[in-house]
């Protein structure tokens, strides 16, 4: 395919600058060079986005799986990849290969080429996993799971097209959308789906990035990964999880079973399923329309559990959220006097047919997860199972929920759902062992004003139950009477907030610590709930005192 002398200049650049990157002798010139130039330029964001596709077609060619592995026995992570090639022949390759790629999205990677490219991208995962717990490039593993191997080819090659190559889609994508008309819409075929204003039937407006594990409950809606999503197009899966990214870069996380409609670059109708949707700046205004609901973000991130009778559960993690109560058509009938609902970080409720709200007292992270949760650290049936309080019965307002976190207790986990503290070792041994992997409540930080709470904490397994108890304030008789002091402490690094705006989160253990907690314990032979309770505000409370954390691991 012949090129215009721009078009060779501008491939002879990302060419000599993703070359460098591969090989690993990149300046942070370079780095800078290749970052300032896909982010400035629109032209220069296509020839790296084809470029990437055919460099990852290429590697995913001639870097073959070892012949005695199994790719992702779990669905989850990992081929063992086996190579003497270099980066230089991955490029020496792309010099001789057509450069015939489609300008216009990844999504139109041969299908036969698509397993190929989930390997490339399995890699990253484990990569990134590896890097982020700080352990030596090379290897990542799992006891008693699965075995990952990377030479740098493949571990350098996955970074680069699935991290960079998704951030330069939502620039590219954006250049294309800005500028679309806006007509009025209605989904073919079902009248269920409310009529809406947007972007014309058909335009794309969002990539799928990822399916782990998906069963499509038709063939003819199947989407396969990397594949664009346009203006009125279902997706309905049975089984799995798929991740969306937003023109407008809203990133979203969709659990089956699910029936969703893509209506507009910024909004979607989903009939029943659960989504999380993290939204960055231009993701402002994001909006998830149930049949008894529509929730529109105000630069945050939050998730939706929708039944199948319809009723929908609204869970914000960060930010903050609007709730126009009700079903469109109610909504549309009783125009401004619909009934709204302001939700914070911290705070979650349940919408009925009615169009009536009521608080949801926990959320766990299975049923409800984070865009950007990091996986559980084992699979084991759950410890604890739900959380509930006295604090609705004098303020029937409230709307604070607990958040339930399955086998995720380790370094830098948030303590509590209305504050961004975090739970780290006192010193560079890091949190005791023993605690790494239980699950662990995320109470809410202002509990502690509330001079006669009733925490009720229900067990659903034989357990060793943990108290997090600040050593700053005194004991309560309902710790110490059921509790036993292990010796043990565990930190908490306090991130800002009103009280303490200017205060930064660490990264690791004993980094940042500004509060000491002593690790109480009780053994619970049988499934039972436990009642904790309130607490007196220290004397001394200049350095600041904070609510009590709980975990519990199974015996």
């Amino acid at each position: 395919m012949s090129m215009t002398p721009d078009q060779s200049k501008r491939f002879s650049l990302i060419h000599d600058l993703v070359t460098r990157q591969l090989e690993g002798t990149a300046s942070a010139d370079d780095q800078k060079e290749l970052q300032d130039a896909i982010t400035s330029d629109a032209e220069m964001r296509r020839e790296y986005i084809r470029y990437m596709q055919e460099t990852t077609h290429i590697a995913s060619r001639l870097i073959p799986p070892h012949p005695n592995d199994e790719f992702s026995k779990s669905g989850v992570l990992g081929t063992v990849v086996h190579t003497d090639m270099t980066h230089a022949d991955i490029a020496n390759a792309h010099d001789t290969h057509t450069h015939a790629f489609d300008r216009q999205s990844r999504a139109n990677i041969a299908p036969e080429h698509h397993s190929e490219h989930r390997q490339i991208t399995a890699a990253s995962r484990a990569h990134d996993a590896q890097t982020s717990r700080g352990e030596s490039p090379g290897r990542y593993s799992s006891p008693g799971r699965y075995s990952v191997t990377f030479p740098r080819v493949a571990s350098s090659l996955a970074i680069a097209t699935s991290l960079l190559l998704a951030v330069t889609l939502v620039f590219w994508n954006n250049d294309r959308n800005a500028d679309r008309e806006h007509v009025a819409m209605n989904t073919p075929g079902d009248a269920d789906y409310p009529v809406t204003t947007g972007a014309a039937h058909g335009t794309e407006v969002a990539t799928l990035v990822e399916c782990t594990n998906v069963v499509w409950d038709s063939q003819s809606n199947a989407v396969d990964e990397l594949s664009r999503v346009g203006v009125g197009q279902n997706i309905s899966f049975n089984q799995g999880r798929i991740k969306l990214v937003f023109d407008s870069g809203v990133e979203t996380l969709v659990l089956a079973p699910c029936l969703l409609n893509i209506q507009d670059r910024n909004r979607v109708y989903c009939t029943y399923g659960r989504i999380t949707a993290k939204a960055s700046s231009g993701g402002k205004g994001f909006a998830i329309e149930t049949p008894v609901a529509r929730v529109t973000d105000l630069g945050t991130e939050f998730g939706i559990a929708i039944h199948e009778s319809g009723e929908t559960e609204v869970a914000v993690f960060e930010g903050e959220v609007d709730i126009e109560l009700g079903s469109p058509n109610a909504r549309n009938e009783q125009g401004p006097a619909a009934k709204r609902e302001h939700l914070v970080q911290g705070q979650a409720t349940l919408v009925d047919h009615q169009g009536r709200s009521s608080r949801v007292f926990s959320i766990d992270n299975q049923r409800m997860p984070g865009v950007r949760d990091l996986a559980p650290l084992h699979h084991n049936l759950p410890v604890i199972s739900a959380v509930r309080d006295n604090i609705s019965e004098r303020q029937p307002d409230s709307r604070m929920f607990y958040r339930i976190v399955h086998a995720g207790l380790r370094e830098d986990s948030r303590a509590f759902v209305d504050r961004t503290h975090e739970w780290n070792g006192i010193d560079e041994k890091g949190i005791p062992r023993r605690l790494i992997g239980a699950d662990y409540v995320m109470p809410f930080n202002d509990d502690k004003f509330v001079g006669d709470l009733g925490v009720h904490v229900t067990i659903a397994r034989p357990a060793s139950v943990y108290i997090f108890f600040s050593n700053n304030t005194k004991i309560p008789a309902w710790l110490s009477d059921t509790f036993v002091d292990t010796g043990m402490d565990i930190g908490l690094d306090e991130g800002a907030n009103r009280y303490k705006p200017k205060k930064i989160i660490g990264v690791g253990p004993s980094n940042s610590i500004d509060n000491t907690f002593s690790i109480w314990k009780r053994d619970v032979r049988e499934p039972q709930e436990l009642r904790l309770g309130s607490f007196e505000r220290p004397q001394d409370f200049k350095r600041g005192y904070n609510m009590y954390g709980i975990a519990a691991v199974a015996k």
